[in-house]
């Protein structure tokens, strides 16, 4: 009686197990057959998002040029790094004795990296700067302070050299990019700053004596104003939904410590070694062995990483600020890369280069299931309505909204 009951209990369990391994298999057929389709080198991971389960898999772990994906370990890194709510970026503005309407020497300006400085804004600086102090009159040069990061690295490491990049500086204009091909784009960000700042001076009836230069702030001059930028979780929300890559690229610079040892400006290099420190701290991988990022926003095709990583990523955020961590991510309701791209709510972060695409994020199915995701396409030729790896994704995600 007793091997009776054991053998009806395995056989029981073999069936339970047998009929959800089938469900298991059945609910990715139709994944599987659009990649049998797709004519290119594609990876996906698909998981339950409280439970971790793996529900459908395939090439998960090995290594793609994720490209905006990669913003999604900048965001990762900065909350781990700064109290979003609170660190904002501040640019001085420094100059000696002044009598009034008066600034007898020169008007010094140390850039921070802030990525919101749209020539709207600079004139706004400007104007909030003559409001406040009253001066008509600059008897020296306008100096600009471009040292906080190595200005040399106006580009990201690994950058297409014939792409419209972005350029990168403390001192930043947004929006600008480069325009030729093959130019030294050396000084060009902050010289465009001051000159936008000087023209609204003048257009306040300012008359600056002398030119807008390059240089250094003076050891022995004390702050006299600071402008300070959005907080940091806005302009981290901004660069999420709308992939910008200039203000990712910024705050990937600004990841490396402010007391730097080896010098006065920060390299790529150091703000590498800060992204590696969080990676390592929170999600246990390795740079150079998992994983390679090289830049903040994506750019490099250096950059190399795994489903397996991104949703690791994304589920650490979640576990940490539960689904407060949706607003840092588009959707298909809102403004962003990912607006009406579905006729369901997805929350995500899109990547797009000449041979990559990617998508990763969160959904809740139709029957109310909460599923992290991460698909990742390299090495296709795109053509429109054929090798389109967008709608390759979307058909996942529809696939996966109906199914799981």
């Amino acid at each position: 009686m007793k091997l009776k009951c054991k053998i009806i209990i395995f056989l029981s369990y073999f069936l339970i197990f047998t009929s959800l391994l089938i469900g298991t298999v059945g609910a990715g057929t139709g994944i599987r057959e659009e990649i049998n389709q797709f004519p290119g080198f594609s990876g996906i991971l698909i998981k339950d998002l409280n439970t971790q389960e793996v529900l459908f898999s395939h090439n998960e772990d090995k290594l793609f040029t994720p490209a905006s994906l990669t913003k999604i370990f900048t965001l990762l890194a900065a909350l781990e790094i700064f109290d979003e709510e609170q660190y904002a970026y501040p640019t001085s503005f420094y100059f000696s004795s002044t009598t009034p309407g008066e600034i007898n020497g020169d008007l010094y300006i140390a850039g921070s990296g802030d990525p919101t400085q749209s020539p709207e804004a600079i004139r706004k600086i400007a104007d909030d700067l003559v409001q406040k102090f009253g001066f008509r009159h600059i008897s020296g040069d306008i100096v600009l302070d471009n040292s906080k990061f190595l200005p040399q690295e106006f580009l990201g490491r690994g950058w297409m050299w014939d792409d419209k990049n972005p350029l990168i500086g403390a001192l930043t204009v947004t929006g600008y990019k480069v325009k030729e091909k093959q130019n030294s784009y050396l000084n060009t960000m902050p010289l465009l700053w001051g000159n936008i700042f000087s023209q609204e001076l003048s257009k306040k009836g300012v008359k600056i004596e002398g030119n807008i230069r390059i240089g250094k702030v003076q050891e022995d001059l004390q702050i006299k104003y600071i402008y300070y930028s959005d907080t940091l979780d806005k302009i981290l929300a901004y660069m999420m939904k709308k992939s910008d890559n200039q203000s990712a690229e910024n705050i990937f610079r600004t990841l490396a410590p402010e007391d730097n040892p080896e010098g006065d400006s920060i390299t790529i290099a150091q703000a590498i070694a800060s992204l590696e420190e969080v990676v390592d701290t929170v999600l246990g991988l390795k740079w150079g062995k998992d994983y390679i990022l090289v830049d903040g926003c994506g750019l490099s095709e250096y950059n190399l990483t795994t489903p397996v990583h991104l949703v690791k990523a994304i589920s650490y955020l979640y576990r940490k600020y539960d689904f407060e961590i949706l607003d840092y991510f588009a959707n298909t309701k809102e403004k962003g890369t990912l607006r009406e791209r579905l006729p369901f709510q997805v929350w995500g972060k899109t990547g797009t280069l000449s041979s990559a695409s990617a998508l990763a994020g969160l959904v809740e199915t139709k029957n109310k299931r909460w599923i992290v995701f991460c698909l990742m396409e390299n090495n296709f030729i795109f053509i429109e309505e054929e090798n389109d790896p967008k709608k390759f994704e979307n058909r996942i995600i529809e696939y996966i909204y109906e199914n799981f």
